[in-house]
């Protein structure tokens, strides 16, 4: 009798464990796709409108004249950036946490290449920092002229472009083991890991191709748009719109506990 009992008991401390881990899988599968949403905002801004707009191909003068008029934009993109590698980070765990039943390493292994592009991303912001120096041209630099300023600007965006390919690197390899967990999964369509497969293989084609063939650069960046946007887009809204399949989640993660035994 005492123990039929506690056989009835542990089994309905189980049904409320499994059932409390696939609404805070939900949730969690929410968070993510809403982070994912807010890179693909605060990415561009920052990055393309707060730098880009402001460099001038070839020309240092003028790209520096450009930094001092307008070092508060230039300083907001710089904010933003440091924001997403912020997000970049904790997108990292929660997606760690969704994939983990699928595979422990892998999924261990996608997050520590995530974890890599933000650490680079946020070495990164030295080049932006320098670039505002030598442009305003701090009074410690006085024994530089000024032509020597405006050159150590443009030498200092133009390693903020080469650093942005480096950890395109470790993005590509992030999505790529993010493709293969989402189509190995079973709660996620098998389409979107395909998709996001798809866009490493773009980011990697970007950042390798620049190295190999510099003169190649808008047909690259047109690749990587093509190849990255939708599926990492898709992804992103299908996590915010649909979720994950927490039947299918909880099965695979009662599996994996089960292989751990």
């Amino acid at each position: 009798m005492a123990t039929g009992t506690l056989d009835r008991n542990e089994r309905r401390e189980r049904g409320i464990r499994a059932r409390t881990r696939t609404t805070s899988i939900g949730r969690t599968a929410r968070r993510a796709g809403l982070l994912y949403l807010a890179i693909f905002v605060l990415y561009p801004l920052a990055a393309l409108v707060g730098r880009s707009s402001l460099v001038v191909s070839g020309d240092a003068a003028s790209t520096a004249a450009n930094l001092v008029a307008d070092e508060t934009l230039f300083g907001w993109g710089m904010v933003g950036l440091a924001v997403v590698i912020c997000i970049e980070v904790v997108l990292a765990g929660l997606l760690y946490v969704i994939f983990r039943p699928v595979s422990r390493s892998i999924s261990l292994a996608a997050a520590f290449a995530r974890l890599g592009e933000g650490v680079v991303m946020a070495i990164n912001l030295f080049t932006g920092f320098l670039a505002l120096l030598a442009a305003g041209g701090a009074g410690y630099l006085a024994a530089f002229s000024r032509e020597q300023l405006d050159a150590l600007t443009m030498l200092a965006l133009d390693l903020d472009e080469f650093v942005v390919l480096l950890w395109g690197v470790f993005f590509a390899l992030h999505l790529l083991l993010l493709g293969y967990l989402v189509y190995r999964s079973g709660f996620l369509p098998k389409i979107l890991g395909v998709l996001l497969a798809l866009a490493g293989m773009g980011y990697f084609a970007q950042s390798l191709g620049f190295m190999i063939a510099p003169d190649s650069r808008e047909l690259l960046e047109t690749l990587v748009i093509v190849l990255a946007v939708p599926g990492e887009l898709a992804f992103a809204l299908w996590l915010v719109i649909k979720r994950v399949d927490e039947e299918k989640w909880q099965a695979r993660a009662l599996d994996a506990e089960a292989a751990l035994v």
